[in-house]
């Protein structure tokens, strides 16, 4: 720092008057000579220290508490408390103590558990950003006030529902904002009910199908999102409660409905929101997701980390792989970059984004071509040995071959006592023939032919050859096994084309397929981040077949397994003898409460009048996919299932669903306006806050006044727990907001069911909703919630197996499989699926982050016949090329350039979460800002920084400086220009400057050249915040009035991603189990078969904004000192290479 004359004299002078003053022990002790210590062990002439380090270290009390952001780990910390404020937390080492009710424990090795985020969380509870208190946005409450009139443009503007960004926001009290809101909601539920309310939507220019899935109730147009709700089921949950109970009761009361008729509104969902969902697995499996607690990683031989950065992003569970290695295990890491997990692998193969699935199809090539599969896993618990009709491309059914075919009696047997199929529903599964090669004829296989029931059955399937059929009608069929259609379509994937498509080393394939085929146990594991690309059904598919084809699946140690995301409400399953699981707390049915605190949870009465909706059709326009197509016109293509409702209203907790949503700012531009009551609660000052209409202000995990449950995915811990320290501010649980709601509704409406609905809040006697879901949960079946809240522990849930091993049954007791065959799948018979040319698994270029031919099919296999509905192969529409099918050999799709691709859009973006943050929670700590990247600055001697840190965008070195972009520099960063960063954008629009992404570039050789990486959701840009950056003398990105505090200084990593509906997450006759009933049901669940967000889906191109060094001069200040990746002097060359040192022999 450079310091004047001026202020070099003022400095001293200050030096000479303190010395002046000081007294005379203070010179002596300055003088005193350095001490002689002999032996420090045996004694020590000056302890003093040790006072100091005491009095850091003395607290009063202290308790334990449960970090539960959305990281899948939920780890029990220990906060210590002086003079009632926590001065630190730690790690609270008891995990052996955690124990079940039949003796059952943990063990030592998981300990410790805790990361930076929770050490650092009492920063957050105190720190400048926390919500004090209700707000509500001036302009709304003035529209409220003036009657509440319907939104046309002249409204909008007056009351800027079309700049909620530029508006202000008051500080008002619980009841007001109880009571603005209660109000809200009757005038949008009168509003949007009957055919007046369809009138109203049809003239907005919403779709029939949208407008019919309203049901005629206005209540179906209030959307409510509990923000990863497992986290807290009791306060996050309340949203779903309130959203079905009392919006069963307000449709009731505005319609006159009884409770037959009477509808809830619509249950925003999380884990496919985020894009988390594996949505591979309900196609393969049956199961929404096959994850096992990551202590099973100790049994892997061969542990394959497949898009996921383990090392990085699952912190507490991180030694588990490392741990396999300890046992003799082998590790290889697949991603585009070589990441901290790759560092620590046998092996690492790098691909090209998106390409993962040729990878795992040359894989599978490479295991038959060897004979490495499991022959005898085959036939008994998988698909490739069932006949496939070539005309029809259907399962050759009995029903079409054998006169008066009847299906067996399930309903003494595990289909029907256990997965409760009726024999309506098994007719619709269908039936299954094989070639027996003792019979050398076609003969009926049902769904409990599996594992050693089908070895005693006497029948040996032909696995190869291609027979003819003749059927009831006369006609004669040809049919194939599976298998041998296989043969035909892998041909396509041979080693070369293989390579070409994904980059990967052809050595590291053929090394990897044969590992797979000749260790065992053997597992891949896949987090979040290979599903964020929109061909993830495919290359998750693929990943599964490899698995399937060695019979690595149901065992310790194996499997294809996912955990992204705490999404698992299944841990509190609903069985006959249980009761109804979580659905007890959601679903309780609103017209018959159940009003006794001692009543067991089986006794609760369910009917949940909520309806589940993917938040990506929000994201999409607040629309379905609809395309007008050349061929048929007008088709759409979201299931009858899936359909989502106008959104009027929007409700959420625990989550900055906007901050976070793909196409932010067109969200904000176009969407969001037309929404008339937006409600957000939060701890912190969030961008959704800034842009909201009613903010509650709501108590983190030390303030919870009564107790909270969650449990987790990755390990096998149940928890109960309250504060330890007062609320800080006027501040409310989460459940607290919604019980007030409901009292005001009951006080304006006359119906005490509002209120009686939340009675145990009013009661305090919230414990009786624990209690009431431990009852009710299969694995948590005869807990008590008073004991576990009172151990100050962790209690296991109690599986069959320790750790969870996904499929356990369905391998080692030969049960059938939640399948259509009962046995794992790796074809598709869904008409939509045939249709779409994704019976077969195949590879397939990306819809937008792909240098070739959009969404093309690479295939030339006759059994593969997709429709392409006449689009042309030009067409560059979003919807246009998302529903395109057109399926080419790789040596035709390579000959087509994708034209984004040739304008300069020539990086993909990969978004994946960061170790330091979940989501944007901790965006603004202190700590976190300036360890989560390069620039972090105390000083912020740059006053061009947004705070004490900001975001970086990592790029390789070569392709950086191809641009003129320096190590360090600003550059803009842009996505497809026709709509991003919003539709209709202009550069003359004051707020385009606020939303193109303007962000610090960091060189990273560990990306290839046309791979980046910005991490996912900081706090993104607002007006407010680039007038602060702009007009703050120390230059901050904080917006002047709220106090939110943005991590950059324009636009955000949303800037440049948009949504995208994938038809195959919106079918409406895929079979499975339903995430949280031993139940099967068709299409659409939440959570489960729905969209799946896909923000890698993106191509973007970068720009030099500005020089990085200091006030923009000049390259950044560590690129001059010759160290920095990229920019190495001939010294920092030699020490790299290992030739600095000199070997004297």
């Amino acid at each position: 720092m450079l310091v004047t004359k001026r202020q070099f004299l003022k400095i001293t002078a200050g030096t000479v008057a303190a010395v002046a003053l000081a007294d005379n022990a203070l010179a002596l002790t300055a003088l005193q000579p350095v001490v002689e210590v002999g032996n420090p062990l045996g004694e020590y002439p000056d302890r003093s220290w040790e006072r100091v380090y005491h009095d850091q270290y003395r607290y009063d009390s202290s308790f334990t508490w449960c970090c539960s952001p959305n990281d899948t780990h939920a780890c029990r910390i220990r906060a210590f408390v002086r003079n009632g404020v926590v001065m630190r937390v730690e790690q609270n080492y008891d995990h052996q103590t955690y124990e079940d009710m039949y003796g059952n424990r943990g063990t030592f090795a998981h300990n410790p558990r805790m990361c930076l985020k929770g050490y650092t969380y009492h920063r957050r509870v105190y720190g400048p950003y926390r919500l004090k208190g209700p707000l509500m946005r001036r302009g709304w409450k003035a529209w409220m006030d003036d009657g509440s009139p319907e939104l046309d443009p002249t409204v909008m503007t007056k009351y800027k529902f079309n700049a909620r960004y530029l508006d202000d926001m008051l500080r008002v009290s619980w009841d007001t904002a109880f009571t603005y809101l209660a109000k809200a909601m009757i005038v949008i539920a009168n509003r949007y009910s009957g055919e007046a309310g369809a009138r109203r939507l049809r003239e907005q220019g919403y779709p029939p199908e949208m407008i019919e899935m309203m049901k005629g109730s206005g209540v179906r147009s209030m959307k409510f999102r509990a923000g990863m709700p497992v986290l807290g089921v009791i306060g996050k949950m309340g949203i779903t409660r309130m959203n079905g109970g009392c919006g069963a009761l307000l449709d009731s009361w505005v319609r006159k409905v009884g409770p037959e008729n009477a509808q809830g509104g619509r249950y925003f969902n999380n884990l496919t929101w985020h894009g988390d969902q594996d949505p591979s697995q309900p196609f393969w499996s049956g199961a929404q997701a096959i994850d096992c607690d990551l202590s099973d990683m100790r049994f892997s031989k061969m542990n394959t980390s497949w898009g996921k950065n383990f090392v990085e992003n699952k912190m507490p569970e991180a030694h588990w792989k490392l741990e396999s290695i300890e046992r003799g295990g082998r590790v290889v890491v697949i991603t585009p970059e070589y990441n901290p997990t790759a560092q620590r692998a046998d092996y690492w193969m790098p691909v090209r984004p998106e390409t993962d699935g040729a990878l795992f199809l040359g894989a599978c090539k490479i295991i038959l071509d060897d004979g490495l599969q499991d022959s005898d896993f085959i036939r008994s618990s998988t698909d490739l040995p069932l006949l496939i009709r070539t005309d029809t491309l259907q399962y050759l059914d009995p029903r079409d071959v054998i006169k008066d075919y009847a299906f067996p009696d399930f309903s003494k047997t595990y289909s029907g006592k256990v997965q409760g199929l009726s024999p309506s529903q098994i007719a619709r599964l269908g039936g299954f023939m094989v070639w027996d090669l003792n019979q050398d004829k076609a003969v009926p296989l049902h769904r409990e032919l599996v594992g050693w029931h089908f070895k005693n059955s006497g029948l040996d399937p032909a696995l190869t050859g291609s027979f003819r059929v003749k059927l009831l009608s006369g006609r004669e069929a040809d049919v194939m096994p599976l298998f041998q259609m296989y043969q035909v379509h892998l041909q396509d994937y041979d080693l070369d084309t293989v390579h070409q498509i994904n980059r990967c080393p052809k050595d590291l394939i053929v090394r990897w397929a044969r590992d797979n085929g000749t260790i065992k146990p053997a597992a891949i594991h896949n987090g979040e981040g290979v599903c964020h690309y929109f061909h993830m059904t495919s290359m998750g598919r693929a990943a599964a077949m490899v698995m399937t084809l060695t019979g690595n699946m149901g065992k310790f140690g194996t499997g294809c397994h996912t955990w992204s995301g705490n999404y698992k409400v299944g841990v509190w399953a609903a069985t006959p003898w249980s009761g109804e699981g979580i659905g007890i707390h959601t679903g309780e049915n609103p017209f018959k409460i159940t009003t006794d605190p001692n009543a067991h949870g089986k006794e609760i009465n369910y009917r949940p009048y909520y309806y589940g909706e993917e938040t990506t059709y929000w994201n999409h326009g607040d629309t379905a996919l609809i395309v007008n197509t050349p061929k048929y016109g007008r088709r759409v293509f979201t299931g009858k299932t899936h359909m989502p409702t106008p959104s009027k209203l929007r409700w959420v907790a625990n989550v900055n669903i906007l901050n976070n949503s793909k196409h932010h700012y067109d969200m904000v531009k176009n969407v969001d306006p037309h929404i008339e009551a937006i409600v957000t609660q939060d701890i912190e000052m969030t961008s959704d806050v800034n842009h909201a209409d009613v903010s509650f202000a709501v108590n983190g995990w030390m303030e919870f006044t009564y107790p909270e449950m969650t449990a987790t995915v990755s390990n096998p811990w149940m928890q109960v727990w309250k504060g330890g320290i007062r609320p800080l501010y006027d501040t409310r649980n989460d459940l607290d907001t919604v019980a007030g709601v409901a009292a005001k509704l009951t006080e304006i409406t006359g119906d005490g069911r509002f209120k009686d609905y939340f009675k145990f809040v009013y009661d305090n006697r919230v414990d009786v909703y624990v209690q009431r879901l431990l009852d009710a949960g299969s694995t948590s079946y005869g807990y008590n919630a008073d004991t576990m809240l009172k151990s100050e522990k962790g209690w296991m849930v109690m599986t069959r197996t320790y750790p969870r091993i996904p499929l356990w049954e369905e391998t080692n007791e030969s049960k059938p499989h939640w399948t259509r065959s009962g046995r794992l799948e790796t074809y598709r018979v869904e008409p939509e699926a045939i249709e779409y040319g994704e019976n077969f698994i195949s590879h397939r270029e990306g819809t937008e982050a792909t240098p070739y031919l959009p969404n093309a099919i690479m295939s030339s296999n006759p059994y593969i016949r997709p429709d392409d509905y006449g689009i042309p192969i030009t067409a560059q529409h979003h919807d246009d090329k998302t529903v395109r099918n057109i399926k080419l050999p790789w040596a035709e799709i390579k000959r087509y350039a994708n034209p984004l691709w040739e304008k300069g859009y020539q990086f993909y973006c990969v978004t994946p979460k960061t170790r330091h943050r979940v989501h944007s929670q901790w965006s603004v700590n202190d700590w976190v800002q300036m360890y989560e990247s390069n620039f972090g600055d105390a000083y912020r001697m740059d006053k061009r920084t947004p705070g004490v840190g900001e975001h970086q965008i990592h790029i390789n070195p070569s392709a950086a400086k191809d641009r003129g972009i320096n190590d360090g520099d600003y550059v803009y960063v842009d996505g497809n220009p026709v709509d991003r960063p919003y539709r209709g954008w202009k550069p003359s629009d004051p707020y385009y400057k606020v939303a193109r992404l303007m962000i610090r570039a960091k060189y990273n050789p560990a990306f290839p050249y046309h791979v980046t990486m910005a991490k996912h959701a900081p706090y993104v840009s607002t007006a407010k915040s680039v007038k602060g950056h702009e007009t703050r003398p120390d230059g901050r990105a904080i917006a002047l009035d709220t106090g939110y505090q943005s991590n950059f200084r324009y636009g955000a990593q949303q800037s440049f991603t948009r949504s995208w509906l994938m038809p195959m997450h919106q079918l409406d006759s895929l079979p499975g189990k339903m995430a949280n009933k031993w139940k099967f049901k068709w299409g659409f669940e939440i959570d489960h078969h729905a969209v799946n967000t896909v923000p890698k889906e993106c191509l973007i191109r970068i720009t030099k904004a500005e020089d990085g060094g200091i006030g923009g001069r000049g390259p950044w200040e560590p690129v001059r000192t010759g160290f920095t990746p990229g920019q190495e002097n001939e010294f920092m060359i030699k020490w790299l290479k290992g030739d600095h040192i000199k070997i004297k022999v």
